[in-house]
């Protein structure tokens, strides 16, 4: 691939609904894969075990003229581009990319071939897809990264140009090579440079408009619709006609439930906001612009690339007890609204979760240790401008105003916020349950008679239809524990609240263990798995951390650990490890404070062997035993604290020796 730009698009030759080039690709295999076979898409089918010895990233090569770049090109097709997310609008069938003949909307995956083939005309994102399919080869064949990191530092440099020409800033390839790097570092456990990634990837929804867009789509759509309504159902033949998904949007996605939208974020949605009233009556104005096809695949692309945003926020803010860097209230999509919707109300719940710590802080210094407070409160656990996270290369820091820092305490009306924070908290937990009531008899698990369920530490383990299905059950239940340690009684001290909400959050702990059980019951006996099943075992990580953290008996705490590390060891998926180790931190920790039984990992355990990086304690608790005897502090940068889990981890004795504050007014 030349050195030069981007390729705008209207010079492009290329279509999503005919690829050539996807064929050119395959043919530069050594030995092409049969794609109509039967043999099942493994994370090891694709990568001979010598392979990275001899791969050269080059920024001249591309699929299309080398065989072993093609050879990487075709594991993230096959294996990483399916794993990255359970939660997309058609099914992901590599098989297209190949075929070399006209595709239906209904198979153009956005990671197995909407993307890839914009790829060809996108070296940032063709990098960046480059880049996590060899870090993916590497972790599974445990040898050094060198050929990922080439790559994605080329895929960096492409970003940071495209970023300072506004005419290339916002598209979506762009703004998806920024996503996947972001995933990178997920999928490498470095969440410093995954918070920067994040923010680079808001810088650029800033600038797309999507409220607009979506009005012009709406307006489409149901212009679509009362034509669909006019016609007759009956064709030439006599026969009722079929619904083939060949139009870029959903057949459905213009019935977007706004009732249920208003419950869920809490705000008052109008039907004319979402642009389902007819343009006279409107208080928005429409664009002239006639619209393409070509713009509705962009508004998909955009929409795929902003819920994916969506959810690494929701969970970086979880895991580090930060703001969201950008919360919205957006229509879902209508195929997994479900999840869309799930994720709109975590949003919501992390929002709050954070804003209410400043006044938590202020009541404790209000009541003082031991007078009605909860024991151990500290303030300045939470960063408060996640926008001051060091943006990414190529990026302007955020040219608009500094959000309001939090209110003094002169200013703060304890009484009053109080009762706003009671009367919130409780409107969340209303939407969890009105959330629930729209999931159907369908999200309901699987009976005995149809799955035989096997004993586990939590009980018999749970199943469900398809693994998407447990994936929403597991957030869903994340979300109500999250829910719970926030309560506005509780501390802002993330161990001390779920140590005291424990007895609430047992049922959903447990609930998350049975549903990770059941996803496999024996993995460690394998050695292989599809890329289905990985991508539920990565889906189930996180919230398997959040439950985790709480409990108490042994045989629920091994295999735990246990499953971490097998899911790092078949997935190659990093973070899986980190947390496992956050987790072992976690009871340690609190059998140090006395609020849990004694942890000691089993020497039985199948994990990395001793010295692994992965199984030494958190490098911050060395460094707070050897300053214990001095009155210094650590400064701990906003990055980090995701990286430690502050959100999840923290206890007294951190806060009493981390100066949090001082990151925040350095900007660090």
């Amino acid at each position: 691939m030349a050195e030069s730009d981007d390729v705008p698009i209207s010079e492009r030759r290329t279509s999503l609904d005919f690829n050539e080039l996807g064929v050119v690709a395959f043919q530069r295999l050594d030995q092409p894969y049969d794609v109509f076979g039967t043999q099942t898409r493994t994370f090891s089918a694709f990568a001979p075990e010598s392979f990275l010895a001899t791969y050269e990233p080059s920024p001249a090569n591309s699929p299309l003229n080398d065989k072993q770049i093609a050879a990487v090109f075709w594991h993230f097709i096959n294996v990483t581009g399916p794993s990255i997310s359970l939660y997309e609008r058609h099914p992901f069938d590599p098989t297209p990319l190949f075929q070399g003949q006209p595709i239906p909307k209904a198979r153009q995956h956005i990671w197995t071939y909407t993307f890839p083939i914009l790829s060809f005309t996108h070296p940032a994102l063709l990098h960046a897809i480059l880049a996590i399919a060899s870090l993916q080869i590497a972790k599974l064949q445990s040898v050094p990264p060198t050929a990922s990191l080439k790559h994605y530092h080329l895929a960096l440099r492409r970003i940071a140009r495209n970023v300072s020409r506004p005419n290339r800033r916002a598209q979506p390839s762009n703004l998806a090579a920024t996503l996947v790097l972001a995933f990178y570092e997920v999928w490498n456990s470095d969440h410093d440079k995954w918070s920067r990634h994040l923010l680079g990837a808001r810088l650029i929804l800033r600038e797309i408009p999507l409220a607009e867009m979506t009005r012009n789509m709406m307006a489409i759509k149901l212009q679509m619709r009362l034509q669909e309504m006019q016609q007759s159902p009956i064709d030439a033949f006599g026969m009722f006609a079929t619904y083939e998904e060949n139009g870029p949007l959903h057949k459905d996605w213009d019935l977007i439930d706004v009732p249920l939208l208003i419950a869920i974020t809490g705000r008052d949605i109008s039907y004319d906001e979402l642009g389902m009233v007819p343009e006279e009556r409107s208080a928005y104005r429409r664009s002239r612009n006639t619209h393409t096809e070509k713009d509705m695949e962009r508004y998909q692309q955009i929409s795929d690339l902003f819920w994916w945003y969506c959810k690494m926020d929701v969970y970086q803010s979880i895991l580090g007890g930060t703001r969201l860097l950008r919360y919205v209230s957006w229509p879902s999509r209508s195929l997994y609204g479900t999840y869309d919707h799930l994720i709109l109300l975590l949003g919501r719940l992390a929002s709050f979760t954070s804003k209410d710590l400043t006044r938590k802080r202020e009541a404790f210094k209000a009541n003082g240790p031991g007078r009605g407070g909860s024991p151990g409160m500290f303030p300045g656990m939470v960063p408060r401008h996640p926008e001051r996270v060091t943006v990414p290369m190529g990026f302007t820091p955020p040219r608009e105003p500094s959000p309001p820092s939090d209110e003094s305490p002169e200013k703060i009306d304890l009484d009053t916020s109080t009762v706003e924070a009671y009367r919130e908290w409780d409107e969340i937990r209303q939407a969890f349950e009105t959330l629930q009531t729209h999931f159907g008899a369908e999200f309901q698990p699987l009976g005995t008679d149809i799955y035989p369920a096997k004993a586990t530490p939590f009980g018999l383990a749970a199943h469900y239809r398809t693994y998407s299905i447990a994936g929403i059950w597991m957030n869903y239940y994340m979300g109500l524990i999250v829910l719970h340690r926030a309560h506005p009684t509780m501390p802002p001290i993330a161990m001390v609240a779920a140590g005291l909400s424990a007895r609430t959050t047992a049922h959903f702990c447990m609930e998350v263990g049975r549903i990770a059980a059941g996803l496999e019951e024996n993995i460690e006996q394998l050695s292989n798995v599809s890329t289905l099943m990985a991508s539920a075992l990565i889906e189930c990580c996180f919230p398997l951390f959040v439950a985790a953290i709480q409990y108490h008996d042994d045989f629920q705490r091994q295999w735990t650990i246990q499953r971490l590390h097998d899911i790092a060891r078949l997935t190659g998926w990093q973070s899986a490890r980190q947390i496992a180790v956050g987790c072992e931190s976690a009871w340690t920790k609190a059998a140090q404070l006395g609020r849990g039984p004694p942890y000691t990992r089993s020497v039985n355990l199948n994990i990395d062997p001793p010295g692994s990086v992965w199984v030494n304690a958190r490098r911050i608790d060395q460094r707070i035993q050897e300053i214990d005897s001095d009155e210094s502090k650590i400064v701990l940068a906003k990055g980090e604290k995701a990286s430690y889990a502050m959100g999840l981890l923290a206890v007294e004795h951190d806060l009493e020796k981390l100066d949090l504050e001082t990151s925040e007014r350095n900007g660090r």
